[in-house]
């Protein structure tokens, strides 16, 4: 993403936002900026929003709230964060009767759009700020995006909840961690902006009745507890594992309901000051006798900016009460999370993985291999255990060979016995974690037990959660270096596979194929060819055996396409592990691409991923290779911070598309249609594209430098 610092753009920071949203008017306004602002949905996923889509839900222990973003078509295209008190004035606005299929807007994504407008211009008189004019619903998005990084949520997660799906300063797009990852990394992050309560804004917080009644659903057992420890409400699920009625527990504290009052002595010591507390816990039945649960406590907030509540989840997990094994797993698990929130580098977040998982009481080492590598598991981080002795653990080396290759394969947690050699502690049991975010694979986790026990299934489960937590931070830190970094890694691939659109065109028709550029569009990216030694029938028919094409220039000796067919490129594979494509060309039945990758990147992971899609592959050459800052002109790199993503891509779409020639090669009724977009959106974002480009032209005083930030746009 490029630097923020646009002379067109205003970037806000929270005090800036919260006098917009305090310069609203109508309930309306209100939640339209919030919605944009603090969950990051674009005007035209407003006016699809239905009452239903707003969810309550458990992480952790703690409730938080979630909106299911419609894709319009009947489907779900991500879920957003909903803080607790956007949520409940979103409540409060459609009313507590609607029906769950309602509308939430019924007007126009352009209306929503004046809406913004509207209160920017009060919001700048008001404040005596001028920039505020300037404000759409872009920046407010913008400011979601920045908000949340600084509040400590992981890029990828930020990416997949607001809807982005490439990095733009490197041009590239990026997989997004699943719906379920991404908003669990907001209810981790540190609180979001709070605005002041309107005139029309809601009072009280979230109402009882309707947190009684969403509690009611879930299917684990909660208690809600007032600041004095003491049982507000206890959900119908709670009744079922216990017994107990909820009239007959509420007002009671909450060690009542442990067997012989038996809440341990750090209970309230660590809700206090960690925020969250888990263990394994005797709960008293209504007859005689106990039940054994799962049990995880957060200290919440209540919506109103009143005092704090404690959250308390039980869930049906097994646990071994005589060793304790469960409780030392779930407070390394628990540590480890706080850990991994520090930690921005590849090389960082795995040694605080291996350090805080063999600092614990569960396991007596921990190191990370990587499985890929034929000549043995040199370990990537250790702790615990010497690297040359984690090298050489195991006597049957083959046995852990094997079994890290298939976590790897099939991503599933795996326990095996060893006979450890003699310099390994004596742990004869070893839990082997898949590091695993999306199609990556960073590695797999090690695990020594401390003693011989047998892993339960409830371990596996939290373990490999933790894998897939450890995964995303471990993507994180490769798309922020990549971002960061004064170097790249070069790859060059050579394919012959028939699968792939260039390779298969070329054999075919005896032609050259070369990838003119790509462009960002909804569902994936438009590919612009160029294919010369066909006739423009030929090319055109051969394309749309692939996917969607259409003709966009014959120039006599070549012919232009524009060409959406993800499957079919070579590209695809390798883009969605964040590469960044510098060429590709196809001759005579074999396709070159060039493609550029973050120093740290995994060679045999990018090439099995291209294999996986496009098995007659090869890897030619790799290079590292320095970024210049003068590889491109000044003038370019002012424009290119100067515009928004929307405006880049319609600006590369045009100019690919012909749409600047005389006479021209593409209708903007064309382009909007392949960006599936309107035109009067495609006008609006080409004369907005020009006029920031002949500002950077014609514009004689010096530019101010970009401000450090990250630029996040609708």
């Amino acid at each position: 993403m490029s630097s923020d610092g646009q002379a067109n753009r205003v970037r806000l920071d929270r005090d800036r936002y919260r006098k917009l949203v305090a310069a609203s008017g109508t309930d309306r306004e209100r939640l339209v900026l919030r919605l944009a602002g603090e969950a990051g949905l674009t005007p035209t996923e407003m006016t699809r929003l239905e009452a239903g889509h707003a969810e309550t839900r458990l992480h952790d222990g703690g409730v938080s709230h979630a909106l299911r973003v419609p894709d319009g078509g009947g489907g779900t295209a991500r879920l957003a964060p909903l803080p607790t008190d956007l949520e409940s004035e979103l409540t409060a606005y459609v009313g507590p009767d609607a029906d769950g299929g309602a509308p939430v807007f019924e007007v126009t994504p352009r209306r929503l759009q004046m809406l913004v407008g509207s209160v920017a211009d009060r919001a700048a008189e008001a404040a005596d700020d001028p920039a505020l004019e300037r404000v759409s619903s872009a920046d407010l998005r913008r400011f979601f995006g920045r908000d949340a990084v600084e509040r400590g949520v992981p890029p990828g997660a930020v990416l997949a909840t607001g809807g982005w799906e490439r990095l733009d300063s490197i041009d590239t797009a990026v997989s997004d961690p699943d719906h379920e990852t991404a908003v669990s990394a907001f209810a981790n992050a540190r609180p979001p902006v709070a605005v002041d309560d309107g005139p029309a804004g809601p009072q009280g917080g979230l109402d009882p009745g309707a947190l009684r009644d969403a509690l009611d659903r879930l299917d684990a057992a909660v208690v809600v507890l007032g600041p004095n420890g003491r049982i507000h409400h206890a959900n119908r699920s709670f009744e079922r594992l216990t017994g107990r009625r909820v009239d007959g527990v509420v007002g009671r504290p909450f060690g009542s309901l442990v067997l012989d009052d038996g809440l341990p002595g750090e209970y309230w010591r660590t809700v206090a000051t960690e925020g969250a507390w888990s263990g394994v816990l005797p709960y008293a039945r209504a007859e005689e006798g106990a039940v054994e649960r799962w049990t995880r406590a957060s200290r919440v907030p209540d919506g109103a900016g009143g005092a704090e509540r404690v959250v308390v989840e039980i869930r049906e997990r097994d646990a071994d009460p005589t060793t304790g094994r469960s409780h030392a797993v779930a407070a390394a698990v628990r540590a480890l999370g706080e850990r991994l929130a520090d930690e921005t580098t590849r090389d960082g977040v795995l040694q605080a993985t291996t350090e805080v998982l063999a600092r614990g009481e569960a396991y007596e080492c921990a190191w990370v291999v990587d499985p890929s590598p034929p000549q043995g598991l040199d370990p990537l981080a250790t702790a615990g255990v010497e690297p040359s002795v984690a090298r050489e653990y195991v006597a049957d080396q083959s046995a852990l060979v094997d079994a890290a290759r298939e976590v790897a394969e099939d991503g599933t947690t795996r326990v095996i016995p060893v006979e450890p050699t003699p310099p390994a502690p004596d742990t004869p049991t070893l839990v082997l974690v898949p590091l695993r975010h999306a199609q990556s694979v960073h590695g797999v986790l090690v695990l020594a037990a401390r003693e011989t026990v047998s892993i339960e299934d409830s371990e596996r489960e939290v373990v490999t959660d933790l894998g897939r937590r450890v995964g995303l931070a471990l993507s994180a830190a490769e798309w922020r270096h990549l971002l960061l970094s004064d170097t790249v890694l070069e790859l060059t691939f050579e394919s012959t596979d028939p699968g792939s659109l260039f390779v298969s065109a070329s054999a075919r028709l005896d032609c050259r194929i070369e990838l003119d550029g790509m462009v960002p569009v909804e569902d994936g990216l438009l590919y612009y060819v160029t294919v010369a030694g066909a006739t423009p029938e030929e090319a055109l028919a051969a394309a749309r055996e692939a996917g969607e094409a259409r003709l966009v220039a014959d120039r006599g000796d070549a012919t232009l396409l524009e060409v959406a067919a993800p499957a079919a490129s070579l590209a695809t594979p390798l883009i969605e592990r964040g590469g960044n494509v510098r060429s590709l060309v196809a001759e005579d039945g074999r396709a070159e691409l060039v493609c550029e990758f973050s120093p740290d990147a995994t060679v045999r992971d990018l090439l099995e991923a291209l294999r996986e899609a496009f098995p007659e592959s090869n890897l030619l050459a790799k290079r590292e290779d320095e970024r210049s800052a003068a590889s491109s002109s000044a003038f370019r790199e002012s424009v290119d911070d100067e515009l928004t993503d929307k405006q880049r891509s319609v600006l590369r779409a045009a100019y690919h598309a012909g749409y600047f020639e005389w006479p021209r090669g593409s209708t903007a009724e064309e382009l909007a249609d392949s960006m599936d977009i309107s035109s009067p959106t495609l006008h609006n974002h080409l004369r907005r594209a020009q006029q920031r480009l002949l500002t950077a032209l014609f514009e004689e005083e010096s530019r101010p430098l970009a401000e450090e930030g990250t630029d996040w746009d609708s």
